[in-house]
């Protein structure tokens, strides 16, 4: 015995090697003692039968093993069942009740121990019965029922009591399940087995799921609905147990919490059974005898809305990445769909990040390694996934995260670079082919797949009608992804490719019994089964989507085009590239003519009405092609890129039109779109002659016009009432904009473009005539602006003393309001008596009656059911009117927000166009009109971000009457702003009006400009008054301060005035309101002149064109010196402390005085930077009697007045002419402080 004690330290190593080392050199030697014993067949029963029959090294070994099987050290327990199992399995003495005897005595746990040795006892016994079942001794001759019903109920027991040891337990359990068979009484240990580790057919853990699928797939035989009644179907995983199998693979249960309060880190062995099951070639018979639930189905239920669902926790994801893992290895083109399902893509996407720190960062990188390792050996493969995460509308082209370091990657470009880095042009065809084979015969394709487990379940040849056209849409949309995706090297031949095979199916069947020879090659072959209704209208919708993303697309233009080689045509040329392919041709167009050439061969049009609109889709693609012609032409000519583009896209607009027009169902519509189609042939046909006409003109001679101006004169008259072609193309986008259709509204905006700036007044007031709309119906455009701007204009020239008038507009509403609220209770009151009939009359005519009697007449219980029935339905009227309402209104509101991104275009292109001051008011009283309103805050933003955007061009040509006119209004309105964002916006729009007006006049002689600059100042004139007059008002310094950085340093003169006025008419004591206004007099004189001396200097060519502003900042600086004197000298004096009313306090306070004077000393530092200015400040501050006693009053002023900037100020500016020093401006400025009200201005800098 001593010989093997040596051994047993070994079981328990650490290391895997060791402990195998020593139990082969233990199990050796232990065989070879029981060798040399006389042999028998007897099996031992007891433990006196044990050291009678085996070899005393052997009784002690079993002992000592089963005994070791409880101990904490190292890998005893390892080591000491994996010598057990070997030992059992190699002595044939030894029974099944021996074992458990000496189990049970050695491993069991008493109250008296402590937690971790009752715990070490428990793993004791679990290793035991698991060598017990490894080494297959039950199996024995001698094996009782008891026995085996001994060991379920003991692995039953633990795997309820602790849920950490639940799984093995029942692995244990299961690995029991193939030894059953070898007994008589197999029936009996399988009911007992459902009745005890079952709980008699009630499955509620993984754990009871993989026993109960190991025990139907072994004994089928077994009358398994009688023993799990709550299970249907022939499998446990039948689709009718997808509600059951969902919550127990997802480990979540609603009843008992308690089933699943540990967390493990590794996927439950229960998906070990379930991958084989699919998975496994040797197991297909079971797929198609037991009918399963689809694979897909599964992965659906249990993962994309379980794992991965909403809700879902962190852990739970984390089984969900260790099941996508799982299944790469099996992964082809027909379970991408499953795979590349929203939620699962989101989540994936979310955590791939190569900075980002989640809990689920390694897990999900290491997951999108291998998807991408799966796809770039697997091209088919590799192009579903990928367009499947360009379908994905979760965000996922971004880097999750924030910081935008460069380091993050996002998972549609780490696949994106690394799969397509594979892929060439043929690659792309031949999955383009596959695709279409399996929307033609999706049976075929199936079987043809190279792994997964679609290839399987669809081979059954009676696939149900909604699985194959699932199938066929999957395909449909993988196919349109692949031919609009940029990145992918696609060819024109590709995409016409997809664009033939999507309409000859969409629209047409073959009339021939041999389809090849129909004449249309993409219908040779018959679509096995045939295609349904759905999913002809999926390929006609697919159709006109992929067509619309290709409107936008850009093509490469061939590089001989550019003859001259200047490059001067190169962002012309590819703007004309858009929307069509490398030879020129409109994809649309493409498709139009493929919709009549397979019309013209042997076919059907399955499409209802087409044979209706043929005849005129014919004469639409003649004047298409000629179309094509003309902008080709257009293009070749030097200058005449512009012409090509607006031909081309009119050629867009008409081709898609054609196209949806013939693939849509609905009859009326479809005459719409072929009415608007015609409108548009005939506006080309207008514009040809008008750009034709353009180009001829400067050829004739003036003597050969002068001769035919007499005998055009009628035909010109004539012309002048038909319509331009620009009017008619607003016309038709403006009824697109109305659509569903998102791609005909981008298509929209994209032809609009070209014809900016060919717009006339018509053509505008048609847009504004839209903004201009109202719930009730249309306003006439120019009288609403007119109405609105004076309106204003009204409003504003009332004084303060009459601001109830506002109140009176509000009582005026509220009174409209309450005749609707009438007029409505009135008609339901109606209603409501109409429904009461003669009762409502017994009613009102019968009082005296009913009080004589004291009762009031009842109704019976079928009166009341009509009388209710009644009332139902006109409440129920009532409420479809409200909600009839709000989406007219709704409907009103997106249609205007469509509208203004034509507006945003047209002032982005054509921001010079004089048309610009035409569509200004009617914009402006939107966002007037939109302002109080939340349901409308998405078009009050609109116009707000149009109207607040900067531009660098401003119109000309338009009458300086309506500019200034929009100038008064617009002042006007900002005098009662809501606040600083609409003060704002206004601001800006008035700069951009002052530009304009400026600029208008610039070639104007000196009395026109002199004329407009008078009523410039003038307006501006009065807005300043009702700043500082009036204490409602809501301008501010700040609102001139667009207007000063917009205009040339010429045109600032009439600005400068205003300053001049500021300081003069309001800037000393008592001409303001009050003392804050007099100081935003201060700070408007510092934005509008000081801070643009510097741009006078810089922009003037020589010194006397800046002369005049020299004299105006010298007129400017002394009213300067005069105000700020004053001001000094009215705080510093009894005056300021007698201020009526004041009850004591200031009129000046120090602090108003300090903003004061830091507005000054900033004006005196900007015009001290330059020599000029200096000049004329020197000249301009002069020490008079009222300076010296200003600046000595304040030197001498209460303790009040001792603010550090007072004495720097009497100390460096006893004498004025120190204000044109920059030494003493700046020892000055150094005392501001930092808890000043405003900075100063060279801070601010």
């Amino acid at each position: 015995m001593t010989s093997t004690l040596d051994f047993y330290w070994g079981l328990a190593s650490l290391d895997e090697s060791k402990r195998i080392e020593a139990a082969a050199e233990l199990i050796s030697a232990l065989c070879k003692f029981q060798a040399d014993m006389p042999k028998t067949n007897k099996v031992a029963t007891t433990e006196e039968e044990l050291d009678r029959i085996c070899a005393s090294d052997l009784a002690y070994a079993v002992r000592r093993l089963i005994k070791g099987l409880a101990s904490p050290r190292d890998g005893a327990r390892q080591g000491f069942s994996m010598a057990l199992a070997e030992l059992l399995n190699r002595v044939p003495n030894i029974s099944v009740k021996l074992v458990l005897d000496l189990l049970w005595k050695s491993t069991e746990a008493t109250n008296s121990m402590k937690g971790q040795e009752q715990r070490d006892m428990r793993f004791g016994r679990i290793f035991g019965l698991m060598a017990l079942v490894q080494a297959g001794i039950i199996t024995r001759t001698g094996t009782t029922p008891i026995e085996i019903r001994k060991i379920v109920m003991e692995l039953t027991a633990v795997g309820a009591k602790k849920s950490y040891l639940r799984e093995i337990a029942y692995v244990t359990l299961t690995s029991m399940v193939p030894m059953l068979g070898s007994f008589s009484f197999v029936e009996e240990l399988i009911t007992m087995f459902v009745a005890v580790a079952l709980d008699n057919g009630v499955i509620e853990t993984p754990d009871e799921l993989y026993l109960a699928m190991c025990l139907r797939r072994k004994y089928p035989w077994y009358d398994w609905a009688k023993a799990l009644p709550h299970w249907h179907g022939k499998h446990i995983l039948s689709e009718k147990n997808v509600r059951k199998v969902v919550p127990i693979l997802c480990e979540v249960s609603e009843e008992n919490r308690s089933l699943f309060s540990s967390w493990h880190p590794q996927l439950h062995t229960v998906w070990n059974e379930i991958f084989d099951l699919y998975f496994n070639k040797q197991r297909e018979y079971e797929l198609e005898t037991m009918e399963p639930m689809h694979f897909d189905l599964l992965w659906d239920a249990v993962v994309e809305r379980g794992l991965f669902g909403s809700g879902s926790t962190q852990f739970r994801r984390y089984w969900g990445f260790l099941l996508l893992e799982r299944l790469l290895p099996y992964l082809s083109e027909d379970t991408v769909p499953a795979l590349m399902s929203p939620n699962i893509v989101r989540a994936l996407s979310d955590n791939v990040s190569l900075n980002k720190k989640s809990l689920l960062a390694k897990v999900s990188m290491r997951t999108a390694e291998s998807l991408i390792g799966v796809c770039e050996g697997n091209t088919k493969v590799g192009l579903a996934v990928l367009t499947h995460l360009l379908n994905q509308k979760s965000g996922i082209g971004q880097a999750s995260g924030s910081g935008g370091s460069g380091k993050q990657m996002s998972l549609r470009t780490m696949m994106a670079n690394r799969i397509v880095a594979k892929l060439d042009s043929q690659a792309i065809i031949g999955y383009v082919a596959y695709l279409q084979e399996m929307i033609l015969t999706p049976q075929k394709a199936a079987k043809q797949s190279s792994s997964g487990v679609a290839g399987r379940t669809l081979d059954k040849g009676n696939m149900s009608a909604k699985a194959v056209d699932k199938q066929r849409i999957w395909a449909v949309d993988q196919m349109v992804r692949v031919a609009r995706f940029a990145q992918l090297p696609i060819t024109d031949e590709l995409v016409t490719k997809v664009l033939h095979f999507l309409v000859a199916h969409a629209a047409f069947a073959p009339t021939t019994k041999d389809a090849q020879k129909c004449g249309v090659a993409e219908l040779a072959t018959l679509p096995e089964p045939p295609m349904g209704e759905n999913l002809r209208n999926h390929l006609c919708t697919s159709l006109v989507g992929l067509v619309g993303d290709l409107n936008r697309a850009s093509s490469q233009a061939p590089a001989d085009n550019d003859e001259s080689g200047s490059g001067s045509n190169v962002q012309p040329a590819g703007r004309l590239m858009v929307g069509c392919s490398r030879n020129g041709t409109v994809w649309a167009t493409c498709a139009l003519d493929k919709l009549l050439d397979c019309a013209s061969k042997k076919t059907k049009a399955v499409l209802h009405g087409f044979s209706n609109c043929e005849t005129t889709l014919a004469e639409m693609a003649k004047v298409l092609h000629a179309m094509a012609d003309k902008s080709a032409a257009y293009a070749k000519e030097g200058g005449a890129m512009a012409n090509a583009q607006r031909v081309r896209s009119l050629e867009l607009l008409l081709s898609n039109i054609c196209l949806v027009g013939a693939l849509w169902t609905n009859k009326d519509i479809r005459g719409e779109f072929l009415e608007v189609a015609l409108e548009v042939a005939e506006c080309y046909k207008r514009l040809e002659a008008q750009l034709d006409g353009e180009r001829r003109t400067p050829k004739k001679k003036k003597s050969k016009a002068k001769a035919s101006a007499g005998d055009s004169g009628a035909a010109a008259a004539a012309e002048e009432d038909e319509p331009k072609p620009v009017e008619v193309l607003v016309d038709v986008v403006l009824s697109f904009m109305t659509k569903d259709l998102h791609f005909l509204r981008k298509l929209c905006d994209q032809v609009f473009v070209p014809f900016t700036d060919l717009m006339t007044a018509d053509a505008v007031d048609a847009i504004t005539g839209v903004l201009q709309a109202k719930e009730g119906g249309d306003v006439d455009g120019e009288a609403a602006v007119e109405t609105e701007m004076d309106g204003d204009a009204m409003m504003m020239d009332v004084d303060e003393a009459d601001a109830g008038n506002d109140s009176d507009v509000s009582m005026a509403d509220a009174g409209d309001d309450a005749e609707q609220i009438e007029a409505v209770d009135e008609e339901l009151r109606l209603k409501i008596q109409e429904a009461l009939g003669n009762a409502s009359a017994l009613a009102n005519g019968a009082d005296d009656d009913v009080s004589a009697s004291g009762e009031e007449e009842e109704y019976d219980d079928d009166q009341m059911t009509i009388f209710d029935d009644k009332l139902a339905e006109i409440f129920r009227h009532k409420k479809e009117q409200k909600l009839a309402v709000r989406d007219l209104r709704i409907s009103l509101i997106n249609f205007k927000l469509r509208v203004l991104d034509l507006v945003d275009v047209f002032l982005a292109k054509q921001p010079g166009n004089p048309l610009v001051i035409r569509l200004l008011p009617t914009i402006l009283d939107l966002a007037k009109a939109t302002r109080s309103d939340s349901r409308s805050k998405p078009l009050h933003d609109r116009t707000l971000a149009i109207l607040s955007a900067r531009r660098t061009k401003y119109p000309t040509g338009f009458d300086n009457d309506a500019g200034l006119a929009l100038l008064d209004a617009i002042h006007k309105r900002a005098r009662r702003a809501q606040d600083r964002t609409e003060l704002a916006m206004l601001g800006n729009v008035a700069a951009f009006v002052v530009r304009s007006l400026m600029d208008n006049v610039a070639a104007a002689d000196e009395a026109s400009k002199t004329a407009v600059c008078e009523r410039i100042f003038d307006i501006a004139q009065a807005t300043l008054a009702d700043f500082m007059t009036r204490k409602g008002s809501q301008i501010h310094a700040d609102f001139f301060r667009p207007t000063t950085e917009k205009l040339l340093a010429s045109q600032l003169g009439a600005f400068w005035r205003i300053a001049l006025t500021a300081l003069t008419d309001y800037a000393q004591p008592g001409q303001a309101v009050n003392v804050y206004r007099q100081v935003q007099a201060f700070a408007l004189a510092e934005t509008v002149a000081a801070e643009t001396a510097a741009r006078v200097v810089s922009e003037s060519s020589d010194v006397t064109d800046a002369g005049s502003f020299f004299e105006a900042a010298e007129g400017l600086l002394r009213a300067l010196q005069t105000s700020l004197s004053e001001a000094i000298r009215v705080a510093v004096s009894e005056e300021n402390k007698a201020a009526p009313g004041s009850s004591g306090k200031l009129r000046i306070e120090p602090l108003r005085l300090k903003e004061m004077m830091i507005h000054s000393i900033g004006i005196a530092r900007r015009f001290s930077k330059d020599d000029g200015f200096r000049q004329a400040a020197q000249r301009a501050f002069v020490t008079d009697d009222k300076w010296t006693a200003a600046v000595s009053g304040l030197s001498s002023a209460p303790t009040v007045f001792a603010l550090k900037i007072f004495r720097s100020f009497c100390t460096n500016m006893a004498k004025a002419e120190s204000l044109a020093d920059p030494a003493a401006l700046a020892s000055v400025t150094s005392s501001f402080g930092k808890k000043s009200g405003r900075k100063p201005a060279a801070a601010r800098k």
